[in-house]
């Protein structure tokens, strides 16, 4: 059995870097719980047309089913959630280029 808690810590600990590096002169997002990504679109000053904000919430999803054992039996976790963990961070990658 992997640990899936590990993997999840390391899934939110790249999707924080990558945009704490975009944004590095604004206070940092420090998790991925919906208050902490709320408070740091005010912060920042997003707007609802933006994706950013979505993709995190989408992101905190898929990090919080890294160690959510309890949907094992009906979802395949490891390599189809990676997978789709490694698009989203693609795609929030894209969308703080284009906030610059």
């Amino acid at each position: 059995m992997k640990n899936t808690f590990l993997n999840r810590v390391s899934a939110e600990r790249r999707v924080l870097t990558l945009v704490n590096r975009h944004f590095s002169s604004v206070e940092e997002l420090t998790g991925l719980s919906r208050a902490a990504i709320l408070r740091w679109q005010v912060v920042v000053g997003f707007h609802s047309e933006n994706r950013v904000v979505p993709l995190l919430f989408d992101l905190a999803e898929q990090c919080q089913r890294l160690s959510d054992r309890s949907n094992e039996t009906f979802m395949p976790l490891e390599k189809a959630q990676a997978k789709k963990i490694e698009e989203q961070l693609g795609e929030l990658k894209e969308e703080l280029q284009r906030c610059r």
